[in-house]
């Protein structure tokens, strides 16, 4: 009689456990590594702190804590395919520092060494699945396009402005990024609009908004596949009525058409859905369709992204000596060589690719396209999102060190290891080297 309690008592516990795993987010446990960099990229992005005549950016600190305390605690490995790239890179990093040496390059330095260092690094056991990262990642942008949506309509209410400004909400010392101007927090959705352009309240530009709610689109559109996330992210990403986001979809929207026939239908339902809000007037596609001449116009930051660094690089090419064409002008040097309206046509904007180009030459910039390949190959990460991300990188903006992006770049393209890697679960954890074995296969 006891021992058929006991039985019956140990079944009821076991179904109750079961019931209670069945419920509980189990993905969210499993990519917490991934979710707290996330945030930290999202959430404080817009906070710094002073070092000397620098600053630096809060998103790094934590970004850098979390990712070397999780080495620290062996809960990640270094690549030891690309840590030896990595190796080539900060050599070449390093000489064309000592080349043209001034301590007002060492912040910038030490960034880029730090900063993709991190991209050696990943996630050794099998059960941290990728798709855990990718529902982590959409997670976030939900949050951050809900608030985006609910900062652009309380415009309609308060003061638009003062929705996104958090003086006298947290220290004044966090906030030195404002005095810079390096951000442009608040745009007017035209000129003389009493409304600005949605930045999920959290991010540094409506532009960040439109970049990360469009990359969350394909992959709604590539991997889930949900309604509500789809209409929840357009619906922000046309409030941020930017246009950074808009040649990724343009170019890539199509490709995963292509490569998904679901994609496909997910796509005409969200075309329908904008369609409906045109109509409805939420949202006034006009901005939109008006952006597309700004290849044209030079004061445009189209212009400025896309057609501007090819003319930076021809006036370069003919002020450059050889030696500054091979091994750059050093670390951080872009913003001297492009400040002060020297010339014209850049507006301020200068793409990653020239900027890697000026900065370490034809050798660094060759070294850094194969660092970033080894880092990416056997990446679990669909080849669309690899492909939109990398554009991304190289042509909209200056990314070279916008470390929120490059948290991305990391949590979506290398934390997750390789495909190989993935599907491997290590018996032996507690007691691995630090270094994982080359990829084989």
């Amino acid at each position: 009689m006891h021992a058929n309690e006991g039985y019956a008592m140990t079944e009821r516990s076991i179904a109750a456990r079961g019931a209670t795993v069945s419920l509980s987010p189990t993905w969210m446990s499993e990519a917490r590594i991934d979710i707290a960099v996330l945030a930290s990229a999202f959430f404080l992005q817009r906070f710094s702190l002073i070092f000397g005549h620098s600053l630096m950016s809060l998103d790094v600190v934590a970004t850098i804590c979390i990712l070397i305390h999780q080495f620290g605690s062996g809960k990640l490995l270094i690549s030891y395919n690309r840590f030896l790239w990595f190796i080539g890179l900060a050599l070449i990093v390093t000489y064309s520092l000592y080349m043209n040496f001034n301590s007002g390059m060492l912040p910038s330095y030490s960034e880029f060494i730090v900063m993709y260092f991190l991209l050696t690094l990943f996630k050794p056991r099998g059960v941290n699945k990728y798709k855990n990262t990718l529902r982590a990642f959409q997670f976030l942008v939900l949050i951050i396009s809900v608030l985006a949506i609910a900062q652009f309509f309380a415009q309609f209410v308060v003061d638009g402005r003062q929705l996104v400004l958090f003086f006298g909400i947290v220290p004044d010392f966090l906030l030195a990024s404002y005095e810079t101007g390096g951000a442009n927090t608040i745009i007017p959705i035209y000129e003389a609009s009493s409304l600005i352009k949605s930045n999920g309240i959290f991010l540094a530009e409506p532009s960040t908004l439109s970049l990360i709610t469009a990359l969350g689109i394909l992959i709604e559109l590539l991997e889930f596949g949900r309604p509500r996330y789809l209409f929840l992210l357009a619906l922000a990403y046309l409030l941020s009525y930017s246009g950074s986001g808009l040649m990724m979809l343009v170019v890539f929207l199509p490709l995963a058409g292509l490569v998904r026939g679901r994609a496909l239908r997910y796509a005409l339902l969200l075309f329908i859905f904008v369609f409906g809000l045109a109509i409805t007037g939420i949202v006034d596609l006009s901005v939109f369709v008006g952006r597309m001449g700004e290849f044209e116009d030079t004061r445009a930051s189209g212009h400025g992204r896309y057609i501007a660094p090819f003319w930076l690089l021809g006036d370069y090419l003919h002020l450059a000596s050889v030696r500054e064409l091979l091994l750059g002008n050093g670390p951080g040097t872009t913003a001297a060589f492009t400040g002060q309206d020297r010339f014209w046509y850049t507006g301020g904007m200068t793409a990653t690719w020239i900027k890697s180009l000026y900065e370490y030459g034809l050798v660094g910039s060759f070294i850094f396209i194969l660092f970033l390949v080894g880092c990416c190959r056997r990446t679990p990460c669909p080849n669309i999102i690899v492909a939109a991300v990398f554009f991304s990188f190289v042509f909209i903006g200056g990314n070279l060190l916008n470390t929120p992006f490059l948290a991305i770049m990391i949590v979506l393209l290398t934390l997750s290891g390789s495909k190989a890697q993935r599907g491997r679960i290590d018996a032996t954890s507690q007691y691995r080297p630090s270094f994982a074995e080359p990829d084989r296969g």
